[in-house]
């Protein structure tokens, strides 16, 4: 009997252990809040305020607005630090593992004006956004979301990272989104919320286009947004 007493603590702490290190290395889960946002550009056709190149070739929301119209809006490449709203464009809330808070990101904004009439309507597509490590594109996170857009005057964007983007009004656009899909350490992220923006053109890229308005411009040449919602990842 005394050596069966002696050995239970023993046999206790070894599965202690055993769980715990299994525990370990599958991972524990993580859940929070988090922001995700910046600054979108249709360099291709307007250029960019660094003059550098947009990750892909862009097409911007026309004017006027037409049902079917696909538009594209970019951000630069990770190997420019120049953009400082992309650079603090994603955060979590508490910290997500392995991850600097606030993280650097690049974006890739698509959709398809689904119907609208006038400066008024709807659009649906998808958010792609690339986390920056040692200036090139690591893991991703792809983001659907549906929204609808209307006149806005307001002539500034407010996002979490680097403060409000001034504006000269244009398209407000406030909707939804959800993650889905990832890939590398986002493989198995979860999560959704509320998703708001602008299609609009920037002062300076009036001025470096000689335009007076978005309208003389023929299109709107950026798009801020900002998705500010919840995310869990079970394997974090």
């Amino acid at each position: 009997m005394k050596v069966a007493a002696r050995r239970a603590p023993i046999i206790g702490v070894m599965l202690t252990l055993a769980l715990t290190l299994t525990a370990s290395s599958a991972g524990a889960a993580a859940s929070g809040t988090f922001i995700l946002e910046g600054l979108t550009l249709a360099g291709t056709q307007f250029g960019t305020p660094s003059g550098q190149p947009t990750t892909v070739p862009t097409d911007p929301l026309q004017i006027p607005v037409v049902n079917g119209d696909r538009f594209l809006y970019s951000t630069i490449t990770c190997a420019s630090p120049f953009p400082p709203f992309n650079n603090v464009g994603l955060h979590f809330d508490p910290d997500y593992p392995g991850i600097a808070d606030p993280a650097s990101v690049r974006h890739e904004l698509q959709g398809t004006v689904t119907h609208g009439s006038g400066d008024r309507g709807a659009i649906q597509g998808t958010i792609t956004s690339y986390l920056c490590q040692g200036g090139v594109r690591a893991d991703q996170i792809i983001v659907s979301f549906q929204a609808e857009f209307f006149p806005t005057s307001a002539t500034s964007v407010l996002l979490a990272g680097g403060g409000p983007v001034r504006t000269t009004g244009g398209l407000a656009f406030s909707g939804g989104g959800r993650i889905i899909a990832g890939t590398g350490r986002f493989a198995d992220l979860q999560g959704g919320g509320i998703l708001t923006g602008q299609f609009t053109c920037l002062p300076g890229t009036l001025q470096r286009n000689g335009a007076a308005s978005c309208a003389a411009l023929g299109a709107y040449s950026e798009a801020p947004f900002q998705l500010r919602g919840d995310f869990y990842d079970p394997t974090a």
